[in-house]
């Protein structure tokens, strides 16, 4: 079987090969899938990275044939261009599937649908849907002070909470299409498949749960090694993330745990903002640092730097407890992480959260954007050991369940199987 992904990031294996453009990394969960993939002898893989200012290249390699394709500045966040186009179908041509298989809605490579041909089934995975998230954009931003912390970029309309409102809104439409245009849709949640049939009734939806890397499979928590009223949050970049709610139940719980610590990655710190911050910063970081000057939690919240996979599963076995304050999310891998290590977590019940985890079972759960009950959530395991270990030892089960490398690896291929059967079956009968 031979399958074709196309994804927007250049798999860490790829990357030396690249000699030209601007690749971005990252899909942290599509690595250990692809090389759990290519383990099967009956699959042949393809991949394709579309790299800004790139070129057009193709590189056999053990593991699976990398083609890059060139693509401009924003390409994959507006309609195809015809030249870029005609590179996919270069590489369709070229390794010639039998499915093509998009990772993601968030960008416009779903579009291909209606420039392949119709014999070649086309599947797409679900990761978040732009769409569906705007409204919670507008909804974590609407507490947010930003006007009055937006820097001279920001007013010039580059970056910053507008620029990303504006861009959200634009794509969402043609979103919608690539929803509309396509059959078939992998997903995980409840969440992404009520927005994927609000979207396209007539889709077939195909569930597959996802794989994460090494490190979070052999890294264990241990409430008696772990730092002591530590909190882990993986991500602060942008409001829809949630660290302004946790910032106001820290603010709560500093009289009772003066000493506790927040680590947060790619974080600024909660100094005072420079002039060269409201000259080329971002309106909602320096929110974020005004928020923690004001409350003097300078010392509560730790900076990090960009974390590896090893490095993020050894902070989680640090921390006393994971919190996700997200307004939305679909299935977020950092909640996997955390309780396939084991950390005891505490989440905002969003999206496709409720999937995932059992309140006061394998997590805990506060309603979105509610720092007291979150405040409240803490405390409880902060101060209740047998809390923390209950919570830890369930996260850990479900996890294990939830991305065993063979049951999902076999969920991917049967699926691909029925789709090419049952397209060719469709295709046929018109």
């Amino acid at each position: 079987m031979r399958i074709l992904w196309v994804i927007h990031d250049v798999l860490e294996q790829f990357l030396p090969y690249v000699v030209k453009g601007k690749p971005s990394t990252g899909g942290s969960w599509i690595t250990p899938l692809f090389n759990s993939l290519c383990n099967n002898e009956s699959i042949k893989l393809g991949v394709i990275s579309p790299i800004v200012n790139g070129q057009y290249f193709k590189k056999h390699t053990e593991e699976a044939i990398f083609y890059s394709i060139p693509i401009k500045q924003s390409d994959n966040q507006r309609r195809m261009r015809q030249p870029t186009i005609g590179f996919y179908l270069k590489v369709i041509d070229d390794f010639k599937p039998d499915i093509v298989h998009f990772h993601g809605t968030e960008k416009n490579f779903g579009l291909l649908r209606e420039h392949v041909k119709n014999t070649i089934p086309i599947v797409g995975s679900i990761q978040g849907i732009i769409n569906s998230y705007l409204p919670y954009l507008y909804m974590a931003s609407s507490d947010v002070k930003y006007t009055r912390s937006r820097s001279l970029k920001n007013w010039l309309g580059k970056g910053g909470i507008t620029s990303m409102k504006k861009k959200w809104e634009t794509y969402s439409k043609i979103e919608c299409e690539i929803f509309l245009q396509n059959q078939y849709f992998i997903g995980r949640t409840l969440w992404d498949k009520s927005q994927a049939y609000s979207l396209n009734p007539k889709l077939n939806y195909f569930h597959a749960e996802e794989l994460l890397r090494e490190p979070f499979y052999t890294t264990d928590w241990d409430i008696n090694q772990c730092e002591p009223h530590s909190i882990f949050i993986s991500s602060g970049a942008y409001p829809i993330k949630g660290l302004h709610v946790l910032i106001r139940a820290i603010n709560i719980l500093k009289g009772k745990y003066p000493k506790m610590k927040v680590y947060v990655p790619l974080f600024q710190g909660g100094g005072k903002p420079k002039v060269k911050d409201y000259l080329l910063g971002d309106d909602y970081p320096i929110y974020i640092r005004s928020l923690i000057l004001k409350f003097k939690l300078q010392e509560n919240f730790i900076p990090l730097k960009r974390l590896s996979a090893v490095e993020m599963a050894n902070q989680f076995a640090q921390s006393h407890v994971f919190v996700l304050p997200s307004f939305i999310e679909n299935s977020p891998n950092s909640l996997g992480e955390a309780m396939m290590v084991g950390t005891p977590t505490i989440t905002s019940f969003a999206g496709g959260v409720g999937s995932i985890i059992e309140n006061e079972k394998s997590s805990l759960l506060f309603p979105i954007g509610d720092f007291r009950t979150l405040a409240y959530q803490i405390d409880r395991i902060f101060s209740d050991k047998s809390l923390a270990i209950k919570l830890s030892q369930q996260a850990k089960q479900v996890a294990d369940r939830r991305h065993d490398i063979e049951i999902t690896t076999r969920q991917y291929i049967d699926i691909y199987k029925q789709i090419i059967i049952r397209h060719h079956e469709s295709s046929s009968s018109v």
